[in-house]
């Protein structure tokens, strides 16, 4: 049972799926060796029943 997930901020880059969003998360991270500062992004799908969200938000 899953109790306390991480919530996460994006914005939305897809919303032409019915009911379901694609939103891009920005993420930064050191790299080990060098110690520079990387954005890593990943896509979340996410439900979108009334169709609220669109693509910018």
């Amino acid at each position: 049972m899953r109790i306390n997930r991480k919530k996460f901020v994006g914005v939305v880059v897809s919303d032409k799926m019915e009911k379901t969003v694609v939103v891009k998360v920005e993420r930064k991270k050191v790299h080990p060796k060098y110690k520079k500062i990387i954005k890593t992004y990943k896509k979340f799908y996410a439900h979108n029943e009334n169709n609220e969200a669109r693509e910018g938000d």
